[in-house]
């Protein structure tokens, strides 16, 4: 092997490891150190905090995972942050704040007052509006993008909104243990989109997907925890990410592929309104079914000619 060629690929092999050091395993064990202290105030005695702490320290554990892989991986330049760099703040602040809000009765049939369902809901609002507006890119390489702007600000807030009421009201059916999947699987189309456009967004994606699955898998492992409260931000998350790889992609995708990905969490939260009644095998197989469908689907029309098409020719 000639020693340039062995340098590239000793490189090679340093950028896969430190991908998989500070995208992967380092995500995995911060978010399953907040599991371990989640499930350590689930067994401790009842008190005014037992129930939404577990959910508090959920969000917590959830940015500060994702934050790390940012920190890590990327060059930051505290004065000249990128958009997608900060949005983190507006998204974590109101998710906090949901999963801390005493207001949410766990089923329909429970009753909160109404002041606190409507602080709820006013706080996702302001956090969906938040999260959108902190999203769009700015300076003056983005001039010629203000025209998306206020659509895709409109988008963004909007999207929210419908997702975390999809998966408000799944939850609220039962599925709290596995909300957290629907989640996931709404965060994989946006990622799929990051890896399209731009490496460095696509890593902090890869990111939030282990700590969700951590979390996730946390939640159906102990399904009388709130962990479950943790997917306004993995929603919020997934919409900003997707209005930010349609500003950094080249690719002219069309615009229904876009509302697919948006609002991919209510498509497949769709089929359960019908099957709310029906057992948890039921409701979880349909799901798994809708979401490979979409992801399928996504997955060919954003990658499908840089895997299957033809190779380019070479002058």
């Amino acid at each position: 092997m000639l020693p340039s060629a062995r340098c590239s690929f000793l490189n090679d092999k340093t950028v896969e490891t430190q991908i998989l050091l500070w995208c992967v395993i380092t995500p995995a064990i911060l978010s399953l150190a907040f599991v371990v202290g989640a499930w350590a105030i689930q067994r401790s005695e009842s008190n005014a905090w037992s129930r939404p702490l577990p959910a508090v320290l959920a969000v917590i554990g959830w940015c500060v995972a994702v934050s790390a892989c940012m920190y890590a991986r990327q060059d930051l330049d505290w004065s000249a942050l990128e958009a997608w760099q900060i949005v983190l703040v507006p998204i974590g602040i109101a998710s906090l704040l949901l999963a801390a809000c005493p207001c949410e009765a766990d089923s329909l049939q429970a009753t909160s007052p109404r002041t606190s369902f409507g602080l709820w809901w006013l706080i996702a609002g302001l956090g969906s509006v938040a999260t959108a507006m902190w999203t769009m890119p700015t300076g003056d390489g983005w001039t010629d993008m203000l025209p998306l702007h206020r659509p895709w600000m409109a988008s963004v807030a909007a999207a929210s909104l419908i997702n975390v009421w999809s998966l408000d009201r799944m939850r609220r059916h039962g599925a709290s243990p596995w909300i957290l999947w629907v989640g996931l699987a709404g965060l994989v189309a946006p990622t799929l989109l990051a890896a399209s456009a731009y490496g460095g967004l696509a890593e902090w994606m890869v990111s939030g997907l282990v700590s969700t699955f951590v979390f996730a898998t946390a939640a159906v492992l102990m399904p009388e925890s709130t962990i479950g409260k943790l997917f306004p931000a993995v929603l919020l998350l997934a919409a900003s990410t997707t209005a930010t790889g349609r500003f950094y992609t080249y690719e002219d995708h069309p615009t229904w592929l876009y509302g697919l990905i948006l609002l991919m969490p209510t498509c497949i939260s769709i089929p359960d309104a019908w099957l709310r009644e029906r057992s948890t095998m039921v409701r979880v197989s349909t799901a798994v079914v809708v979401a490979v469908l979409l992801l399928a689907v996504t997955g060919w029309f954003l990658l499908g000619d840089s895997l299957f098409g033809e190779p380019t020719e070479e002058w």
